[in-house]
C-alpha cells in the first residue's frame, strides 16, 4: 500500500525466501506449507478487498475447505461446515434445544463484524481506527466466559471451544475480542486455502512492490536501526551494508527491535517494560508428512483437533508448565493444493521444555506418531517423507522469539490484549505484523498492515 501511494519500498528478508510462516518448502516430491493452512478468503471478504485495491486479486485463487474444523473428544466427535448458512443450519439441527441461543450467537457475530470489520472496508474514504468504545467492553473477558453467557449446552460449548488451537490459548485464558473475531470471520468469510500454497499470496503482494519500482532483497538480516535525534533514518545489515530511509517499518519481533536493534540511548524504558509484561505465544513440534492418496479413507477431515480429554484448560496448562508425559492433543492439517498430498501434525510445546531440541524433537515426534496410529489405525503406513520442526526451527527461520507461532500470547488480561501499537517512541519507526493488534493469522496481519499504511500516510 505504501508502494501504491508512490513510495519507493525496499523489503529486507532474513530468510532465502519471502512469506514467513506463509512460505512453502520442498522435500523430495512433496511441497509443504510451513505454517498457514486455513484463512478466510471469500471473494466478498476483507483479504480479497485488499487484493482488489492493489490490483492483484487475479493472482490468488482461494480454494474453499469442506469444513471449518472438526473436534474429537472422548465424549463425541463433530465437524463444523465452512459456509455461514450451512453452519447455522447444522448447529440448529444438532442442538435443537439451543435454537434461540444459536440465533443470538450469530447476532453477536454480525454485531462484532459491523463494529470491527466493516469500517476497514471504508478506509479508502474514511480512515478511523478501531471503535475503542466497543472494544473496551470486552477487555479482561475470556472467550470461555463469553460463550457460556450465550450457550448452555455442554456439548455445543465444547465444540465452540474446540477451535482454541487457532489462537494458541485455551478458552478461559484467551481474550474474547480476539478469539470470537477469529471464529466469526471464518463463519462470515469462510475457510480457505490457496491454490499453489499460501506462498502465492506473498508473491502477489511482492509483485505490487516490484512493479511499482521497489525491491525485495532476501538473505538480508537487519542488525540495527539507524536513529538520529529520535528519528529513524535507515537500517544496517549484519554485513554492514546501510540503507537510508525516510520511514522504517518492522514486522519482526519487538524483543529484537527494542532490546537489540536500537542502541541503548535510543531504547525506551516504558517500551521495554511493556514488552516484559507480554509473553511470546506457545510454539510446537510439527511433523511435515508426505503421504499417499489413501489418507482420506483414514482421516476424513481437513482440519482435525484431537483431545485426550475435554479439559482444555488442563491441556493448555500442561503446555505452559512443560508437562509432556503423554500426548494429550494433536492437530491434523491436510493440504490438497499441490499435486502430491501432504499432512501437517502438530503438538504444542514451549521452547523452554528442552535444552536439546535436536534430539528431543525426535522423541516427541515418535510419541505423536504412536498416538496418531492409535487414533487412526493404519496412519503411519501412509507416510513416505517426514520432516520435523521444533521451536528452534521456527526461531531460526523467522526470528520469532522462542519459536512463537502467534506472536505474543493471546490472553484475556489487559496487557495481553494491548499488544504492540503501530507507532513507536521513535519518529518514523513503525511496527506491524502478528506481534501487533489484533494479533496472529493472515487475516489479522493483513488488516494490521493496511491500518499501518494508513497511519504512515496520514
Amino acid at each position: 500500500f505504501l508502494t501504491r501511494a508512490g513510495m519507493r519500498v525496499l523489503v529486507l528478508e532474513q530468510h532465502t525466501k519471502i512469506g514467513g510462516y506463509a512460505h512453502s518448502f520442498k522435500r523430495k516430491r512433496f511441497v509443504f506449507e510451513s505454517g498457514i493452512h486455513s484463512v478466510s478468503m471469500s471473494k466478498n471478504g476483507l483479504i480479497f478487498h485488499l487484493l482488489r485495491l492493489l490490483g492483484v486479486e487475479n493472482k490468488v485463487e482461494a480454494v474453499e475447505h469442506p469444513e471449518m474444523y472438526s473436534v474429537s473428544l472422548p465424549e463425541f466427535s463433530m465437524a463444523i461446515p465452512s459456509r455461514k448458512d450451512e453452519i447455522y443450519d447444522f448447529l440448529q439441527g444438532s442442538f435443537s434445544d439451543q435454537k434461540d441461543n444459536i440465533r443470538n450467537l450469530f447476532k453477536q457475530a454480525d454485531i462484532f463484524y459491523k463494529n470491527i470489520v466493516d469500517p476497514i472496508f471504508n478506509f479508502e474514504h474514511t480512515f478511523q481506527e478501531m471503535n475503542r468504545e466497543f472494544v473496551t467492553q470486552y477487555h479482561n473477558r475470556s472467550y470461555g466466559n463469553f460463550i457460556r453467557s450465550i450457550i448452555s449446552d455442554e456439548r455445543l460449548k465444547l465444540l465452540l471451544f474446540g477451535q482454541w488451537p487457532y489462537v494458541g490459548s485455551s478458552p478461559d485464558y484467551s481474550p474474547n475480542l480476539f478469539t470470537f473475531m477469529m471464529f466469526l470471520v471464518h463463519i462470515i468469510e469462510g475457510s480457505h486455502c490457496c491454490k499453489g500454497g499460501f506462498s502465492t499470496l506473498a508473491s502477489s503482494l511482492a509483485s505490487v512492490i516490484i512493479n511499482g519500482g521497489g525491491k525485495i532483497q532476501v538473505s538480508s538480516r537487519v542488525k540495527s536501526i539507524i536513529v538520529e535525534k529520535k528519528h529513524a533514518r535507515g537500517i544496517c545489515l549484519e554485513n554492514n551494508d546501510e540503507f537510508e530511509a525516510d520511514i522504517v517499518v518492522s514486522n519482526i519481533s519487538p524483543y529484537l527491535i527494542h532490546n537489540k536493534m536500537l542502541k541503548e540511548e535510543h531504547q525506551s524504558r516504558r517500551w521495554k517494560k511493556r514488552i516484559t509484561n507480554l509473553r511470546p505465544s506457545v510454539s510446537s513440534v510439527i511433523l511435515y508428512l508426505g503421504i499417499n492418496q489413501k489418507v482420506d479413507e483414514i482421516i476424513p477431515h481437513n482440519i482435525h483437533f484431537w483431545y485426550a480429554s475435554s479439559d482444555y484448560k488442563k491441556i493448555f496448562y500442561n503446555v505452559l508448565n512443560n508437562k509432556k508425559e503423554a500426548i494429550d492433543h494433536l492437530i491434523f492439517l491436510k493440504n490438497y493444493v499441490n499435486k502430491n498430498q501432504t499432512l501437517t501434525l502438530m503438538n504444542f510445546v514451549q521452547k523452554s521444555f528442552s535444552l536439546d531440541w535436536k534430539s528431543e524433537k525426535k522423541r516427541i515426534a515418535e510419541m505423536m506418531l504412536n498416538k496418531a496410529e492409535e487414533i487412526f489405525p493404519g496412519f503411519n503406513s501412509l507416510i513416505e517423507v517426514i520432516e520435523i520442526g521444533s521451536p528452534t526451527t521456527f526461531e531460526r527461520y523467522t526470528s520469532n522469539i522462542n519459536g512463537a507461532l502467534y506472536g505474543f500470547e493471546n490472553t484475556k488480561s489487559m496487557y495481553g490484549e494491548a499488544k504492540m501499537p503501530i507507532t513507536t517512541h521513535i519518529d518514523n519507526l513503525f511496527q506491524t505484523g502478528h506481534w501487533g493488534k489484533p494479533g496472529c493469522s493472515v487475516w489479522n496481519v493483513m488488516s494490521n498492515a493496511y491500518t499501518a499504511s494508513k497511519i504512515i500516510l496520514k
